[in-house]
């Protein structure tokens, strides 16, 4: 018989009683090992492209928060000729430069089948394979050599090795996010399945546990028991709460629950077990990390609300001239009667002072917000009468005091494209409805960089397609001014061919069509996969570029843009390859 080190019998492994207090914290660790070495494997995959953002600057651009330039007077006028002198890639590329142009191309071939996206599902299949690989882990060290019909406890250990990763993903300054060159809001879905991966390992811990005191006949009178059933209830609400349906229509009540939630589950958690402090705490330093940088970059500004029609309203905050990149949002809160407690994510529609083309919103963040819900139509109809009893006061030619003048606070700024539009030779951009706030500013960015600077980054792109779908043509007045404003900036640039789409589904408001140059106007719904491929065929043969795609709008839209660029990705590897970004308007 094997004796331990002091000299004392040790019974047969058949014999031998489980130690849940032993043999199942291995499995959490096994865990939490797991997923830190995905991610940092998504962070190295992800290093050339936050490399080149480091270098070009473009990384720190948001660090600090929205700012004001206080030289941009000196700065304003300051326009380089270097766009206009521009020459495209020879047309008899090198052997080498082909080589490469291929190897890029297939590369992001194989990357970009991860985007096709099946109905219904709103996740591609990079998603859904992330998913499946995460719930497979957590089942198999649920699983794995566990005892779980006489004691559960290896379930509950592994609830607690989630609850960092969650944290994790849940918070605005996201740190795997950031080192991946990503938004926040792109590993969303991921926070949300793990979120579900806690609710599934507490129901088999407290579902076998409560089978067994059932079949003893033992009452749940002890406290451990107590609160067990307390914090399982608090999530059991707090996944109710946080179901598509509730998120849409009751955000504010959604919101509360999971703050109020989550407080309310750690504390009752580390009553019902010891083991629990150690996995709060790393949870707790990634959300207080992300309250103080929050903290850091709140910014308090005022600014002045116009109601373009009764559907649509702009925010123009003052006093902004640095501190963000083309495609990032803010999260705005207006300091007014009952909603000063909601803050809302809202696009930046044009690019920094130093780079903007739009005359109108230099040393300004223009924001838009169309009326879908109570906050934006409470913003609206606060606009709108003040305009209406302004119209009865001043002159015709007095715009001075048009809108309505009000404080605001931002947080921010986030997001923004995972790779730069500028190295791409053609890029497409795709907006549906009210996601031209998104891709009006990635395109006043980049054709800035390229006429007013000069190409000073090494901006490659020669032509860029701005396609717009809405439903009627006052719609195109949300944003005419800074549309036309950035169309006859790009038409004085011989080295840039830039062309506008405005695709109208509805014969209303003909006359609100305004003049802008180089444009076009289809009534008929646009099919993406016509209009991407019809784009890469006009695409220079022999160029090397690569195509670089931005799309924003309903979930309908981005899918069909996500399964196109999946399904053309192999015809274009000779021209360089092409990239996919996508924006998704809804909750």
């Amino acid at each position: 018989m094997a004796v331990d080190e002091n000299g004392i019998p040790i019974p047969p492994e058949e014999l031998q009683i489980y130690n849940s207090s032993l043999q199942d914290p291995p499995y959490a660790k096994k865990f939490a090992f797991v997923w830190v070495a995905a991610a940092a494997f998504c962070v190295l995959l992800a290093s050339p492209r936050l490399w080149r953002s480091l270098r070009s600057g473009r990384f720190f651009a948001g660090v600090r928060g929205i700012g004001e330039d206080f030289e941009r007077d000196s700065k304003y006028e300051s326009v380089l000729a270097g766009g206009n002198n521009y020459s495209p890639p020879s047309s008899s590329p090198t052997t080498k430069q082909r080589i490469a142009t291929i190897v890029r191309g297939w590369c992001s071939a194989l990357i970009t089948w991860s985007l096709y996206s099946p109905p219904l599902l709103r996740l591609d299949v990079g998603h859904i394979l992330l998913i499946i690989g995460y719930l497979v882990t957590l089942i198999i060290c649920v699983l794995r050599e566990a005892e779980l019909i006489t004691n559960a406890n290896r379930a509950g250990y592994l609830t607690l090795a989630q609850i960092p990763f969650v944290f994790l993903l849940a918070t605005k300054n996201n740190v795997l996010a950031t080192l991946m060159g990503r938004g926040y809001e792109k590993l969303n879905f991921l926070h949300r399945w793990a979120g579900r991966g806690i609710f599934l390992s507490t129901t088999i811990h407290g579902s076998l546990w409560i089978k067994s005191h059932l079949k003893m006949g033992v009452g749940f009178k002890d406290s451990k028991e107590m609160t067990g059933l307390a914090s399982y209830a608090v999530l059991c609400v707090m996944v109710l709460l946080s179901l598509r349906p509730a998120r849409r229509f009751v955000y504010q009540v959604f919101f509360i629950s999971h703050v109020l939630g989550f407080v309310s589950f750690f504390v009752v958690m580390c009553y019902h077990t010891p083991y629990a402090s150690p996995w709060i705490f790393p949870a707790l330093a990634f959300y207080g990390l992300d309250v103080f940088l929050r903290f850091l970059r709140y910014r308090f500004k005022p600014a002045t609300l116009v109601a373009v029609d009764r559907t649509f309203t702009q925010i123009v905050i003052d006093r902004c001239d640095i501190g963000w990149v083309a495609g990032q949002h803010v999260r705005l809160r207006v300091l007014f009667g009952t909603r000063v407690f909601e803050s809302h994510p809202l696009s930046i529609c044009n690019a920094p002072a130093s780079i903007s083309n739009i005359t109108t919103s230099r040393g300004q963040i223009l924001l838009g917000a169309r009326v879908v819900g109570d906050w934006t139509k409470a913003l609206n109809d606060m606009a709108s009468r003040i305009d209406e009893e302004s119209d009865a006061e001043r002159c015709c030619d007095d715009e001075k005091n048009k809108g309505k003048e009000v404080m605001v606070m931002i947080d921010g700024p986030y997001g923004g494209i995972s790779f730069d539009l500028g190295t791409y030779e053609h890029v497409l951009l795709v907006a549906g409805g009210a996601g031209i706030t998104f891709t009006l500013g990635v395109l006043d960015d980049l054709v800035g960089r390229i006429v007013r600077l000069g190409r000073a980054g090494g901006e490659k792109t020669t032509k860029i397609e701005f396609a717009w779908c809405i439903k009627s043509f006052g719609c195109i007045q949300w944003f005419a001014s800074q549309i036309e404003d950035v169309a006859n900036a790009a038409a004085k640039c011989p080295s840039l061919e830039l062309h506008m789409k405005f695709f109208v589904t509805c014969l209303c408001d003909p006359e609100a069509l305004p003049d802008i140059p180089n444009s076009e106007v289809t009534m008929v719904k646009p099919s993406i996969t016509k209009l991407l491929d019809q784009f890469v065929h006009d695409a220079s043969p022999s160029g090397k570029g690569g195509i670089g795609v931005a799309t924003s709008g309903p979930p309908s839209l981005v899918d069909e843009a996500r399964n196109s660029v999946a399904k053309l990705s192999p015809r274009v590897a000779h021209l360089g390859g092409i990239a996919l970004h996508t924006e998704v308007f809804c909750l």
